[in-house]
């Protein structure tokens, strides 16, 4: 946007807090509620699936990604946004709050998986609790004006 009259001090940061938060609606808000579900309870998935024996720990993570990528573009046409893979709203930081925590929880499950069976079920719910419950919470704050 062009001016043709000076811009005081104030303008500007309004100016620049306006493009922040729109900024953060885009990243956050539109993903429908689907999208957090199923992004989660692949993501738990292949972190279970990743620990099976012979060609199934290969096999099920790679249909998983499959799954993922049809996903995302779905999500991506019901926004009417299609920012592309390099380039998106969502900040490092946002990135941080969203993957953060799941990683945190594979990489404990991951230590402690030779002491208890039932750890990597454990790990995969956290992960699928961790993942869609962030999306879902940050996505509805965004969308609040």
């Amino acid at each position: 946007m062009e001016t043709h009259e000076p811009v005081s001090r104030e303008e500007a940061l309004a100016a620049l807090a306006s493009t922040r938060q729109s900024r953060a609606r885009v990243a956050w808000s539109g993903y429908p509620s689907w999208y957090w579900l199923i992004t989660g309870a692949c993501l738990g998935a292949a972190s279970y699936a990743i620990q099976l024996p012979n060609w199934w720990g290969r096999a099920i993570p790679a249909a998983i990604f499959v799954v993922l990528v049809v996903v995302a573009r779905a999500a991506c046409r019901a926004r009417g946004i299609c920012e592309g893979w390099h380039s998106n709203a969502m900040r490092p930081r946002d990135t941080l709050i969203l993957y953060g925590p799941a990683t945190l929880i594979l990489i404990a499950a991951s230590a402690v998986s030779k002491l208890n069976s039932w750890t990597s079920i454990a790990a995969a719910l956290l992960i699928f609790v961790a993942f869609a419950g962030t999306g879902l919470v940050l996505g509805a704050r965004a969308a609040r004006p």
